[in-house]
């Protein structure tokens, strides 16, 4: 092996390193050094000796022997173009959502790497059962999830879904531009998602309300397709100017 090629290759070590540890204090919020060794799967010596390095570049904070993810994190997180975009188009139709609705949790995610990442959230009721944030990863298997993998040719099926079944809920996802979980034995919530389109009508997010009460999601529906279309007009605008501003 090269010189060239071994530093790659140890400096790619290092990178996955650094992304499992804070992919494990997303997870966690907060931990110590043995907790976030267990759940990034790399060894206790080495999990100190990263999380020194993040805390020297402001990605981590240490406090009385706990770490927790940094402000230069929160920063560099804003910057990211398609949520500030994302979260500029969806913010007046969810406050019309919400005004309109009594109870439940409002969100909109995107796909990140195979998961579902909420990046904006309007969350009531269901608070202390499910306490969204942007950056949280979506359970597998909801209604946004049905959405935002819909237009896959072969959708790769979530952990508790066999291949038929996946196709068929994002088929009838993809037909009738809404998705349904109603099952409540999974998660404790019901759900139900459209979607929020792109210039060339490519789904690029999906606008969900999520409910303890199964029987509230028809009446939901609507106003969340209703709602994703008001997202999708806003989006484009936004579009529009920001390449008129080039």
């Amino acid at each position: 092996m090269s010189e060239a090629t071994r530093e790659r290759t140890v400096g790619r070590g290092v990178l996955e390193g650094a992304f499992a540890l804070l992919e494990a204090l997303v997870r966690e919020e907060e931990a110590g050094l043995t907790e976030l060794s267990m759940s990034s799967g790399l060894p206790k010596a080495t999990t100190y000796r990263l999380l020194g390095q993040l805390i020297e570049e402001g990605a981590v904070q240490r406090r009385a022997g706990r770490y927790r993810l940094g402000p230069r994190m929160f920063r560099l997180g804003q910057t990211w173009q398609p949520a500030q975009l994302l979260r500029t188009a969806v913010a007046h139709p969810m406050r019309q959502l919400v005004a309109a609705t009594d109870r439940g949790g409002f969100t909109l995610s995107l796909t990140d790497r195979g998961d579902t990442m909420l990046i904006a959230s309007v969350n009531r009721e269901i608070e202390e059962a499910y306490p969204f944030r942007p950056g949280t990863l979506l359970p597998p298997g909801t209604a946004a999830e049905q959405i935002l993998t819909a237009a896959h040719p072969n959708p790769v099926p979530p952990e508790g879904f066999s291949p038929l079944e996946w196709r068929r809920l994002t088929a009838a996802a993809r037909d009738r531009g809404m998705a349904y979980d109603l099952d409540t034995r999974r998660y404790g919530v019901a759900c139900v998602a459209a979607p929020v389109r792109g210039p060339a009508g490519e789904v690029v997010a999906a606008l969900a309300a999520t409910v303890f009460e199964p029987d509230r999601i028809p009446a939901l529906g609507h106003a969340v397709q209703q709602a994703a279309g008001l997202v999708t007009t806003h989006l484009a605008r936004l579009l529009r100017s920001s390449r008129a501003g080039l």
